[in-house]
């Protein structure tokens, strides 16, 4: 089975599809399988990544979750993108419906599971990424049930997305009551500008903090980077855009620091 990796934050606007789908891409390009779980209604990943944007009337996470039992799972959902190595699952706004529908069902906490359980078609992926939505809600709450990691993106400069993790981690802590193999993967350090002084010693403070408390943070920063949402606008990759960008050469060391976290741990298991 893949790595299943949830990329979460209560907080709006601290990277999480930026890192979804870059760090989706430089996988790709070192090899491995990677299929995209857009579990965010706003659907910003589906939008980067679905060439074929008509395509998510066909193919989407919703359409799986409501199909009949017997006929669900997620692979069949999956879709190609601009790196052969990755497939996205889309996902529309009919989400935010779907999750008010069933709110008071089992889906609410387990419908990722169910789609999963008996899906052959995600052997043959090595990694498993999932975006969420700015909330503590049904898709968050599912992606964190099927996951066995999850990596919280925090900007160096905003105090409210500490705050937001500090919420993230008590439903983390919830959810491993009920999934035993989920982890906290760490903290990744986002929008990092080292010309900054105020940036400097944030990222400093940060990192000492949750040394201090036994949370990883991770060796690699993404640094604050324009070209990034250059790529985003028109519907690209950092690497699809200019694979020279220092944007693109902190997702590259990203990828290959939680290739080799995900293959330690497969070799202690």
């Amino acid at each position: 089975m893949p790595g299943i990796i949830t990329i979460g934050n209560q907080k709006g606007g601290v990277g999480k599809t930026t890192t979804v789908v870059n760090l989706a891409d430089a996988l790709g390009r070192d090899g491995y399988r990677v299929l995209v779980i857009d579990a965010d209604p706003q659907a910003n990943c589906t939008s980067i990544l679905l060439k074929e944007i008509g395509l998510r009337e066909q193919f989407s996470l919703v359409k799986a979750l409501e199909a009949p039992i017997e006929d669900g799972n997620l692979s069949s959902m999956a879709c190609t993108t601009s790196n052969d190595n990755v497939d996205v699952i889309p996902n529309t706004i009919r989400c935010m419906l779907w999750e008010r529908t069933a709110a008071n069902t089992p889906d609410s906490i387990l419908g990722f599971l169910r789609l999963a359980k008996h899906d052959t078609g995600l052997n043959k992926y090595d990694f498993v990424l999932i975006d969420t939505p700015p909330n503590i809600g049904a898709m968050v709450n599912n992606a964190l049930m099927l996951s066995d990691y999850a990596i919280v993106p925090i900007p160096t400069s905003d105090q409210f997305a500490l705050d937001g993790l500090a919420t993230f981690l008590r439903i983390l802590q919830n959810i491993r009551s009920q999934n035993g193999k989920l982890r906290l993967m760490g903290v990744l350090l986002t929008k990092y500008d080292s010309r900054a002084s105020v940036y400097v010693k944030n990222r400093e403070r940060i990192i000492s903090f949750f040394s201090s408390k036994g949370i990883y943070v991770f060796k690699t920063t993404i640094r604050h980077n324009v070209d990034i949402d250059r790529a985003h606008m028109k519907r690209k990759t950092i690497f699809e855009f200019d694979p020279a960008k220092y944007g693109a050469k902190d997702h590259a060391a990203l990828a290959k620091e939680i290739a080799q976290i995900v293959e330690k741990e497969n070799v202690r298991k």
